[in-house]
């Protein structure tokens, strides 16, 4: 009997946002999180910088690249009605959810323009959009910026990491490797 009731507690979280597809006019809180009426609603898989981050960008001048992300989101989705797929809740209580304008993922789109990465640890739908944005050198991808995803590096001052738009060696992708700009 403890053991369903234990169950029964961990299943239940998972319940109260399963089955709920938000839907309507989104407001932009960052680069990757809309509310969308009173949900706050994670865009699945991906990565955008947070609002006060800076970015350096392909002369090495410092730029507000979280609230230029969330400034693009927010122009891509206008005053369009937008739909989300919920996947699962994520650790800050966000629903994360593929979202689409006129049938467009919303995820990918952010990614392909360079306004985010694709957060491997979470899925890895977004990876060939993300190496095509580092290919053409768009958005974050034309300098360099401070990983916005948990990649695989040793943890050192937020303010001194930074993704280099330099592949790895042999590699025709992004690295995955922070480097220290200084």
């Amino acid at each position: 009997m403890l053991i369903g009731l234990s169950l029964l507690a961990v299943i239940m979280p998972a319940a109260s946002w399963s089955g709920e597809n938000p839907s309507g006019r989104a407001s932009v809180i960052n680069g990757d999180t809309l509310r969308v009426h009173d949900k706050v609603v994670g865009l699945h898989g991906i990565a955008a910088p947070s609002l006060k981050q800076d970015c350096l960008d392909a002369s090495s001048r410092s730029y507000a690249c979280g609230a230029a992300s969330a400034q693009a989101l927010a122009a891509q989705i206008s005053t369009a009605i937008i739909t989300c797929e919920t996947r699962q809740p994520d650790q800050n209580g966000r629903i994360l959810a593929t979202c689409r304008k006129d049938g467009e993922d919303l995820s990918a789109w952010m990614v392909s323009q360079g306004h985010a990465t694709a957060d491997r640890h979470v899925s890895t739908a977004y990876v060939m959009d993300e190496r095509r944005a580092w290919a053409k050198r768009r958005g974050l991808w034309a300098g360099a910026f401070d990983d916005p995803a948990p990649r695989r590096h040793a943890p050192s001052s937020a303010m001194q990491q930074f993704v280099a738009a330099q592949p790895d060696e042999g590699a025709n992708e992004p690295s995955t490797t922070a480097s220290v700009k200084r």
